[in-house]
């Protein structure tokens, strides 16, 4: 039976492949123009046919089959799709033109790459983030189980949603952010907060137990994954991360877990840094041990990570992964200035009201404080200046093209130098020449994204080994 949704991204795929050779050829600008217009109009042609099944389904449609593929449109969602259509070919028109004739943006890019650049900072500065999603619908999530604590097999694997409750602080290291800490969780003892658990493509069924009964026998890998997602604690979702989630999943053959940690700007910091630590104490309640459990991290995400860790005291965790992490919100090195055109993050702004550090630290309405503007230096919110002492096996992957080429690099050095003595594990860092900002887990593929996610894998295998 025909599913109904949408599939411009194999037409833009097809269409960028198209371009590459004579992309490549800058002095042939005469030809650039036409073979240009006959792209966009065949992309044209394409988006519009499959918008229009989307919204008029055939007569071999089911309501059940458009359930599992895109959701019911609303009108808003109408809007969203046509905001978000336009947007994708003008973006695809500008890309294209300044492509070939001014050169890529980075001397290591390709077209694809240039282009998903330019696609993420449309996407960015106009909000359009839904309205893209919605249209191109990167990946078929079909359908998803209820809330249950059962692995129930979906078209990636198995996978499970749950609820996890609110935990009570407990011990935790001393800091500025102590007392706050405190208040949130007394007033969110009641709450609970969304999960869901990952484990892809396996064929041993009968192997996906009940997670309230996790058992380390049965000969299964232990280990599991614990994923912080980015978007600078303002955006991010189980939905939007769960290509992230499969992917690592798939990498490292173990489970993945994923939290929905509230967001600014309606919940400040540290009611992310809590949320995590309930997200983490709920791993331990389904009998994994600190030394099982591997904390991975995107951008933001990986920020909250080393926060978590240094809240916890420096649990001893199996292994750290952090991709393009944030490290330093200062953004004073040299590749916040130098690398402005080519990555897809900003400068941060504490004193801008739209700003997401500004709506991560300050209640709504509210002026910056000089408390606030000192905060800027904590090592839960720069954790450059903390004790980065005793971290476990650590893999840090960083770009050449982002702005936080320069803070990632000296993080990696204090990181280094402090576990250099006997006993201390390995901090490894790997560099990718023109990657922007957490290129790894663009769900289009960019120069270096293959190789980049099969050194996760490696980091991940060799951990198997001990």
């Amino acid at each position: 039976m025909a599913e109904s949704r949408i599939d411009v991204l194999s037409v833009l795929e097809a269409e960028l492949e198209a371009l590459q050779p004579h992309a490549r050829v800058y002095q042939q600008r005469t030809k650039a123009p036409v073979f240009f217009r006959a792209s966009k109009d065949k992309v044209l042609r394409s988006t519009k046919a499959e918008i229009s099944s989307l919204i008029t389904p055939t007569t071999t449609t089911t309501t059940a089959t458009r359930r599992e593929g895109l959701h019911h449109l609303t009108r808003e969602n109408i809007v969203q799709l046509s905001t978000a259509y336009l947007g994708l070919l003008s973006t695809y028109a500008k890309s294209a033109i300044g492509y070939v004739f001014r050169g890529p943006g980075n001397a290591a890019w390709d077209f694809r790459t240039h282009y998903i650049r330019d696609l993420l900072v449309y996407m960015f500065v106009h909000k359009a983030d839904v309205g893209i999603q919605l249209l191109v619908k990167l990946t078929n999530n079909g359908a998803w189980p209820e809330l249950t604590p059962s692995m129930q097999r979906v078209p990636q694997g198995f996978a499970s949603r749950f609820l996890i409750p609110s935990y009570p602080l407990g011990t935790v290291a001393p800091s500025v952010w102590l007392a706050e800490l405190e208040d949130i969780a007394r007033l969110s003892q009641c709450r609970q907060m969304h999960g869901e658990c990952i484990l892809a493509h396996t064929n041993a069924a009968s192997s996906a137990p009940l997670l309230a009964n996790y058992t380390t026998g049965g000969g299964r890998n232990p280990r599991a994954i614990l994923h912080f997602h980015g978007g600078a604690y303002v955006s991010g979702t189980l939905e939007q991360y769960r290509p992230v989630h499969v992917l690592l999943s798939q990498l490292s053959g173990l489970r993945v877990y994923g939290f929905a940690y509230r967001l600014a700007p309606h919940s400040q910091y540290p009611t992310q840094l809590y949320d995590a630590l309930c997200a983490y104490r709920y791993l331990l309640s389904l009998g994994y041990e600190e030394s099982e459990i591997v904390f991975s991290g995107d951008s933001a995400g990986g920020n909250l990570v080393l926060a978590l860790w240094q809240l916890l005291q420096k649990p001893k965790l199996s292994a750290m992964i952090l991709v393009s992490p944030r490290v330093d919100v200062t953004c004073t090195r040299p590749s916040w200035t130098l690398n402005r055109n080519t990555d897809i993050l900003g400068r941060y702004d504490i004193q801008k009201a739209s700003d997401p550090l500004h709506q991560l630290l300050v209640p709504v309405g509210h002026a910056v404080e000089k408390r606030v503007v000192e905060l800027l230096d904590d090592p839960y919110i720069s954790p450059i200046n903390g004790d980065l002492s005793g971290l476990p096996p650590t893999l840090v992957q960083a770009a050449t093209a982002e702005v936080m080429f320069d803070d990632i690099s000296e993080f990696v050095r204090r990181a280094q130098a402090q576990n250099a003595d006997p006993g201390g594990h390995d901090i490894q860092y790997q560099v990718f020449d023109g990657g922007f900002h957490d290129f790894q887990f663009i769900p289009m593929l960019v120069k270096h994204s293959v190789e980049a996610r099969a050194a996760i894998g490696k980091f991940i295998s060799e951990l198997k080994k001990h």
